[in-house]
């Protein structure tokens, strides 16, 4: 029982930070897709539908984490898209960009230290998502 309620609980941390990057990024379409823009790495035309997709998968990852609904496709969709934003976040860092990583509105990142923050954030949540899948497989193999 015990871990069924940790791994809720990081489900939980995780939906709602999925939760509301997703809003602010739905609440202005715009200013993600100028945040897209300065990775540096897509067309225009592909940024704009990544500014519009990417949102709505948030949201619905968020709710399906919290909800339990689909939780653990949410769970690798999430894992998945943690590698992403972090593969991209260090591109940027390599490569010496001032970018805005667009996560929750204008977070511009410009040294390294700005950087490995945001990387470590996202490891962090990655963490949680794998041990939260973890812990929520292994309550579900011991008897009630």
């Amino acid at each position: 029982m015990k871990l069924r309620v940790v791994s809720w609980g990081l489900y939980l941390v995780v939906g709602v930070f999925f939760g509301l990057a997703a809003q602010v990024k739905l609440v202005d379409p715009e200013a993600f897709l100028s945040s897209m823009l300065t990775y540096e790495l897509f067309p225009y035309k592909v940024a704009a539908g990544l500014a519009l997709f990417a949102p709505v998968l948030e949201a619905l990852l968020a709710i399906c984490l919290v909800t339990g609904v689909l939780r653990k496709g949410a769970s690798f969709l999430t894992a998945a898209m943690l590698l992403v934003f972090i593969v991209l976040v260090l591109q940027g860092l390599l490569r010496g960009l001032e970018m805005d990583c667009g996560c929750f509105g204008s977070n511009t990142l410009s040294s390294v230290s700005d950087y490995l923050l945001k990387i470590g954030q996202n490891l962090l949540l990655l963490g949680a998502v794998l041990l939260a899948r973890f812990l929520e497989s292994k309550s579900k193999a011991q008897p009630s």
